[in-house]
């Protein structure tokens, strides 16, 4: 079951107002989506901040907006969060409400998992690719993308090709990009770009006529 977060609909964007809510707890946020528009809302730091620590960034929240005494629920997403810089609480937030049948894209991060041979043997493991970006449901959103480390060997790299994703979840990266990979020591890895697949090359300005030759 998705957490819930209760909030109210801001209707004095004041910054007296801005002060005066935070003083209280709350913070100023927004939410956004084709079925709500764009409307500024008031929400208590401490509740978003439990849902973030327990659920993770990309939990599906069940947020319910009191507005002139009537509640309507929305599902939504946290699409960014503000943090004070020195006490690092949250300052504001911005929220995409959603619907369940609707793919999405965000980003999630990418976790090594296991201990590479080439480590062992003197290799300097470096990861190249921390998050990722994924197209699936809301309900399908993935904690992480797990990578086994466990057979890197020294100048060993694994490649967003070589990702293992859950089902109806697809990835939105270059396939030749890489992810990790263990260099040798006292050597830095050199980043390469890979040459397009001539199979599945893009023809030039997509949709549009090729330019005279």
């Amino acid at each position: 079951m998705e957490p819930e977060l209760e909030v109210r609909k801001r209707l004095d964007k004041t910054s007296s107002h801005t002060h005066e809510i935070r003083n209280k707890g709350l913070i100023p946020a927004v939410v956004y989506g084709k079925n709500i528009g764009a409307m500024a809302i008031e929400v208590d730091a401490k509740e978003l901040q439990k849902i973030l620590a327990e659920a993770g960034s990309n939990a599906l929240i069940s947020m319910k907006i009191n507005e002139n005494g009537k509640t309507k629920k929305h599902k939504v997403l946290v699409k960014a969060v503000q943090r004070d810089p020195l006490r690092r609480v949250l300052v504001h937030a911005d929220f995409h409400q959603i619907s369940l049948k609707d793919r999405i894209h965000t980003t999630v991060p990418v976790v090594l998992n296991g201990t590479a041979p080439g480590v062992v043997m003197g290799g300097v493991l470096t990861p190249l690719l921390r998050r990722v970006e994924v197209e699936c449901l809301p309900t399908q959103i993935p904690d992480a993308i797990t990578v086994d480390i466990s057979g890197l060997e020294v100048g060993d790299v694994i490649s967003v090709a070589d990702l293992v994703l859950p089902p109806d979840v697809r990835i939105n990266e270059d396939l030749h990009a890489a992810v990790v990979t263990v260099a040798a020591p006292g050597r830095e890895p050199v980043e390469t770009v890979a040459e397009p697949d001539e199979e599945k090359a893009e023809p030039a300005g997509a949709g549009e006529e090729e330019p005279p030759k």
